[in-house]
């Protein structure tokens, strides 16, 4: 059994990384596909294909590289763990407890692990420690510290990644357990998000009750991790053990992947003793994220010849994934901004910039958009981003643009 575990698509398009965990039936990884633990002309047989799909269309990845890693790697992980003590989770007590006990016996002594609760506040239980024993003992003594009524989730993941971010290891996780739900935060999921990608954090979310999945699968996927939701608290120590081997036992599977502003569908095949098993994944690179807010502009600029407000062949493919970027968020507006270089009048260019934004509009309406969610507005030359002083500058200002403007 082959499955692509979870896609880091932070560093797109120089580069996109599959962690793969190859298994057999028992659930053991089995090891040895992949450099360093086989030779060049065996790990290229035993993974023969890599495409994506990008709308309708299939396109093969020509070139990619396989590295494997298991117990035999020094990998070095400072992982926090942290835990939902808010009201709604009291009754899930007991097999938390028991799936962090779990956890720290299964710590690999080089990794570092904390452990964290939150409701309204945010409690340390224990530090960022190697030391198996003092995390046990800490845990016994401070394991109720940090009970709660509200939530205060944002916060939490914060000072967690605050936490990790210190840490002078190669390698950051984050484990988080909660239903989602927030109701006392003053940080917001998007700096949450921006904070994890500035610290190289990856968070993996564990989601269990009446769960906020869109935001517990949003953090995993957008910053590199993975969702799990469970329907049984008894399931925990399973999932949280999960994680943890993933983490160290995997195929590192490398690749500059194809340009497309939206979700790339991924599949990957493996050839062993015989057979052939498939592996799928996704990951979204649209220029909105479930975390920006109203007032983002994109970059998603559609450049016009001099003195034109017709679409050039090269915008439609940016038109086609802005309307399926649209119909994936159904509560986005947009105003669409059209702009002008400073050759002619400014009552002209004022005219012109606006005539490049309906044209833009009228595009999207083409391919079914309400024209209720598009807003077209003409700045002229008033707003350039390039010096007018080249023809090649005044190509960069001859453009529309994007901001959200209700969501």
């Amino acid at each position: 059994m082959a499955d692509i575990w979870r896609i880091d698509a932070r560093d797109y398009p120089r580069e996109v990384r599959l962690f793969v965990r190859v298994r057999d039936q028992a659930g053991t990884p089995i090891t040895h596909l992949a450099p360093p633990y086989a030779a060049e002309s065996e790990w290229r047989r035993r993974w023969p294909h890599l495409s994506e799909q990008l709308g309708l269309s299939t396109i093969p990845v020509d070139s990619f590289t396989v590295r494997e890693f298991n117990q035999w790697d020094t990998l070095s992980y400072a992982i926090a763990l942290l835990m939902d003590y808010s009201g709604s989770m009291t009754s899930v007590m007991p097999a938390l407890h028991a799936a962090t006990e779990a956890l720290i016996r299964l710590k690999h002594p080089t990794d570092a692990l904390a452990l964290l609760s939150f409701s309204e506040r945010t409690e340390e239980l224990a530090p960022l420690t190697h030391d198996a024993g003092v995390l046990r003992d800490l845990f016994r003594r401070e394991r109720y510290r940090g009970l709660g009524v509200y939530t205060a989730i944002y916060d939490a993941l914060l000072r967690a990644i605050e936490l990790l971010r210190r840490a002078e290891m190669p390698a950051r996780a984050l484990i988080l357990f909660s239903d989602g739900d927030d109701n006392a935060s003053t940080a917001s999921a998007l700096q949450v998000y921006e904070a994890a990608t500035a610290a190289d954090v990856r968070i993996f979310t564990v989601g269990f009750g009446y769960t906020q999945d869109s935001l517990l699968a949003a953090l995993a996927s957008y910053t590199g991790g993975r969702y799990y939701p469970l329907s049984h608290p008894e399931e925990l120590e399973a999932v949280l053990a999960e994680i943890y081997r993933s983490l160290r036992n995997f195929y590192l599977v490398s690749y500059r992947p194809p340009l497309y502003a939206g979700i790339h569908r991924v599949e990957l095949r493996l050839a062993l003793a015989g057979d052939t098993a498939s592996a799928y994944g996704e990951y979204d690179t649209a220029p909105i994220t479930p975390f920006d807010t109203v007032g983002k502009q994109f970059e998603r600029i559609i450049l016009f010849d001099f003195d034109k407000a017709t679409l050039r062949p090269e915008a439609i493919p940016i038109i086609e994934e802005l309307a399926e970027l649209l119909r994936r968020y159904p509560r986005i507006r947009l105003e669409v901004q059209g702009h002008t270089d400073n050759i002619g009048t400014p009552e002209y260019n004022q005219r012109l910039s606006e005539a490049r934004a309906q044209a833009v509009v009228e595009a999207l309406v083409e391919r079914g958009i309400d024209r209720r969610r598009l807003r077209p507005r003409g700045f002229g030359m008033t707003m350039p981003i390039a010096p007018n002083d080249t023809e090649e500058n005044r190509q960069k200002n001859r453009r529309t643009v994007f901001k959200i403007i209700a969501k």
